[in-house]
């Protein structure tokens, strides 16, 4: 055959494969030559008989049915279906052919192996091209290679010296049968190694005695004590917490033991347990006279206030669930939000109930639009247009009913998370797993009344529910950050310092909002923070010390799981952080919660090895609020639970096990992607776009390294259309929230697709923001503009920032703003608030801010300087006119 033919047969052959398939437990190698790491398992006389006698049919030979056991080794280890591994011939010379194998778990056996005799077949017709020209037809790009183990099936002695491959196996079949593994230098740990030639024995030992009938998912690698390792040992978290409660109820128990405690507090606005839980009666009264009862969810449309906290209490105590509702969505969200809800109650502050009708009217379910005290004129009671419109604390009218009582496994509340279909998704969440957290986290972090948490979430992200219902069951309080102190990080930070707060919880975005300003004051001997939380997003590997050395060493514990698990159900305490670590480890399971790293016929994967992360036990969510189909895909029935209609939470997150049982996260196996702590579909984006006018296609992507990434979307026009980026990004501003609208839209003529016809992600341009703005550059004009043009240029990672230049246009975002207000007060020794940054959002505009508040600086300076020179000679001069008195009167 010639090599055209072989090159040709190859490109179809490995047509899809997009990378080299490499083994979980493999290390990145040390650098430079060192000695290959070795390891050999004899096998028992008979083990080749027992091959020849399972092979003796179907024209099989002992050779297909070792490389069958090879390929599921590795596509077990490898935690994929279709998997590639090189086959060298035996004997000398002669290059590698590639095997690709495709593991489907249902499969019956024989068929398989009928697979692996045809491809053995075509292989070795077609064996020639060298590894380089393989890696082509692949499509893989220059300098990688196809596969990066190699096996090597021999009836002959096995060749013990080095090999030119990052793995090689060799299967003896002949005087002195067995196995032996061959690596690179570092690339395997020593137990891996041996692992990996047990579970290979075990598939071999499995095979030649199944039935050709059997299943493929049968032959797996794992021991029974493997296995007990893995479902049982470590997720023994069961444990009786007790008596069910719902979320209030926990709160209620506290108020009575402590009623003039303080629960919450923002400024001067203060609540005590009593008046708290007094307010609270107040709101489930009236809520029960407009209907609200079990089985209701009110939507929340509140400010980030004290009352906020009323709010949670009154409609848990009205027997509802409550669903926040952010103001600061565009109207036509917030719409759909309270539409999915079906909600009869929204619940606002006075001043926005008139918007609230506004985005809401027509909505068939809608009843009622109350207000919840606070600042701002309320309008005035009555019905418009058929909704009731009063005082949430409004007395309700005689004989009117009473608040339903919840039931633990009632919904608690619903958050909306972004959705694939193009539409967010509100998970509905009982009382009884929260409870579950809230009593874990008490618990075992001794959360008590001297506590006080600073809840910077929103209501809409699921820390909230911690940080309010989980403070008020220890009997701590809850200090609410105002939302100008969360665009402030200094002000943050201030109160950090200067008030009892002893507890922190945020996405690691929020703490590092603050880390740039730890420099610019002395680092405490003795510091009020106790505890920090960090969750929702991968964590830095050096914001726990950054932590520790800004607040005099607290306790930093790192936490996991889905808002699908009632807000965290793993944890990692991270005492200190192992530089080798490529991430802080996802942890272990919490009480009653239960985690397996699955393959795709849902069996246990290996120790190392990659895998589908599934969640169970007592943690999980209701489901999708009224989205039974979604429910039924996600939330699956759990084969390995003790409870009669246990279920398993399918994240879509893969993960793999270490060999002492934590859990390491690995990123996602679909489209979504963490944005600074916020969870993005981006089909959600790419639906959206491709439906504004004048687009044909589109297609979302995420560039950078946390903590910098930026969404961008590329967008095709449809036929004789011209697209404008900055009007696509308004659109979207009109139908997501601003953490969903891509920092910027490329036009394309097409979208690139691959050799199949796939699109091919990998091929789509990278950003410039450098030319996002669409502007000539303008040089900086001032002295002032050429230091903060430096500045930005190194904050933003740009090469020059033109006077003219947006900040957000050149891919700032929030992140990046406390960094550059940080170097300004080191720099400059000039302060400006964050909102600087998106009032004046240009160069020229930020630099003029700049500018006007250092010139303030120098006049407030001088005019200080006068006034003491002032003084000063006002006191030389009474001092002489006393001297000159006192020499008089003696």
């Amino acid at each position: 055959m010639n090599a055209d033919e072989a090159l040709r047969y190859w490109r179809e052959r490995l047509a899809g494969v997009t990378q080299p398939t490499r083994l979980g437990v493999e290390r990145p190698a040390a650098s430079g030559a060192g000695e290959r790491g070795r390891a050999r398992l004899p096998w028992p006389a008979g083990r080749v008989s027992e091959l020849e006698r399972a092979a003796a049919t179907a024209g099989r030979r002992p050779e297909h049915l070792v490389l069958a056991a090879v390929g599921l080794l590795i596509a077990a280890h490898a935690g994929e279906q279709d998997v590639v591994h090189g086959v060298l011939p035996d004997g000398s010379g002669g290059e590698p052919w590639p095997m690709r194998v495709r593991v489907d778990p249902l499969r019956p056996l024989a068929e398989h192996l009928d697979d692996v005799r045809d491809g053995c077949a075509a292989g070795a017709a077609h064996a020639g091209p060298t590894p380089a020209e393989l890696a082509a037809c692949a499509g893989l790009a220059d300098g990688v290679a196809l596969f990066g183990t190699v096996v090597r099936v021999t009836r002959a002695a096995p060749v013990t010296t080095g090999s030119a491959y990052d793995i090689e196996l060799t299967v003896a079949l002949g005087p002195e049968p067995g196995l032996h593994l061959d690596h690179a230098h570092g690339l395997l740990a020593g137990v891996d190694a041996d692992r990996l030639l047990t579970h290979l024995d075990r598939i071999v030992s499995r095979l030649v005695a199944a039935a050709d009938t059997d299943p493929v998912g049968d032959l797996g690698p794992l021991s029974d004590a493997e296995l007990a390792q893995l479902l049982g040992e470590w997720n023994d978290t069961a444990r009786d917490l007790g008596e069910p409660r719902c979320l209030h109820e926990l709160f209620e128990l506290q108020a009575a033991r402590t009623p003039d405690a303080l629960a919450v507090v923002q400024g001067a606005d203060r609540l005590s347990y009593a008046e708290l839980d007094a307010a609270a009666d107040r709101l489930a009264a009236r809520l029960a006279a407009a209907g609200v009862g079990r089985g209701d969810t009110v939507a929340l449309y509140l400010r980030r206030t004290v009352r906020m906290v009323v709010a949670l209490l009154g409609v848990l105590k009205a027997g509802a669930a409550y669903a926040p509702v952010d103001p600061a969505l565009p109207a036509e969200r917030v719409r759909e939000l309270v539409g999915t809800l079906a909600a009869p109650v929204v619940l606002s502050d006075p001043d926005a109930v008139p918007e609230v009708l506004r985005r809401c009217a027509g909505l068939p379910a809608l009843r009622a639009a109350l207000w919840l005290g606070g600042d701002g004129r309320p309008p005035a009671a009555g019905t418009t247009d058929g909704v009731v419109v009063d005082d949430a604390l409004a007395a309700p009218a005689a004989g009117a009913p009473r608040p339903d009582r919840a039931h633990p496994d009632d919904p608690a509340y619903t958050i909306f998370t972004s959705g694939s279909t193009g539409r967010p998704k509100g998970v509905a969440v009982a009382h009884a797993p929260a409870v579950n957290l809230i009593r874990w986290v008490n618990e075992t972090y001794r959360v008590g009344p001297a506590d006080q948490v600073l809840c910077t979430a929103s209501l809409s992200f699921d820390l909230s529910v911690y940080d309010i219902f989980g403070l008020l069951a220890a009997g701590g309080s809850v200090r609410v950050a105002a939302t100008e102190e969360l665009r402030d990080p200094q002000r943050l930070l201030a109160v950090l310092d200067d008030e009892p707060v002893t507890f922190w919880d945020s996405a690691p975005a929020a703490l590092q909002q603050l880390e740039p300003f730890f420099a610019l004051r002395e680092p405490p001997a003795e510091h009020s923070l106790r505890l920090v939380f960090l969750s929702g997003d991968w964590v830095p590997l050096t914001l726990p010390d950054a932590a520790r050395t800004a607040f005099a060493d607290p306790e930093v514990v790192a936490l996991g799981g889905a808002t699908e698990a009632a807000i965290w159900s793993n944890h990692f305490p991270v005492t200190k952080v192992d530089p080798d670590w490529p991430s802080i480890p996802y942890g272990r399971p919490i009480t009653n919660a239960r985690y397996h790293v699955l393959d795709a016929g849902l069996r246990p994967a290996p120790v190392g090895a990659p895998g589908d992360l599934y969640i169970g036990g007592g943690c999980l969510a209701t489901g999708y609020h009224a989205d039974p189909r979604l429910t039924a895909a996600k939330f699956v029935p759990d084969p390995y639970g003790h409870t009669p209609g246990g279920r398993l939470y399918r994240t879509g997150d893969r993960a793999r096990f270490w060999p002492d049982g934590v859990i390491e996260f690995l990123g996602r196996q679909d489209d979504q992607v963490k944005i600074r702590g916020f969870r993005v579909e981006l089909g959600e984006v790419e639906v959206n776009l491709a439906a504004l006018p004048g687009v044909g296609s589109a297609v979302a992507a995420v560039h950078g390294t946390a903590p910098n990434l930026h969404l961008v979307a590329y967008a095709v026009p449809s036929a004789g259309a011209t697209l404008d980026p900055a009007g696509l990004r308004a659109g979207l501003a009109d139908r997501l929230p601003p953490y969903m609208v891509p920092a910027q839209i490329v036009a394309l003529d097409a979208l690139p697709v691959t050799a199949n016809g796939k699109l091919d992600r990998a091929a789509l341009p990278a950003p410039d923001f450098a030319d996002a703005g669409g502007a000539t550059y303008v040089a900086p004009r001032t002295p002032v503009e050429e230091v903060v043009a430096e500045l930005w240029a190194e904050v933003l990672g740009v090469d020059r920032v033109g006077a003219e230049d947006g900040f957000f246009d050149l891919g700032g975002h929030s992140m990046l703003i406390p960094q550059v207000l940080a170097r300004l007060s080191s720099d400059l020794q000039v302060t400006v608030p964050p909102v600087t940054v998106l009032n004046h959002p240009t160069l020229a505009g930020f630099a003029a801010v700049v500018e006007r508040a250092l010139l303030d600086q120098i006049e407030a300076a001088e005019a200080a300087q006068s006034a003491q020179a002032a003084d000063t000679a006002q006191a030389a001069g009474t001092g002489g006119k006393e001297s000159q008195g006192a020499g008089h009167r003696r």
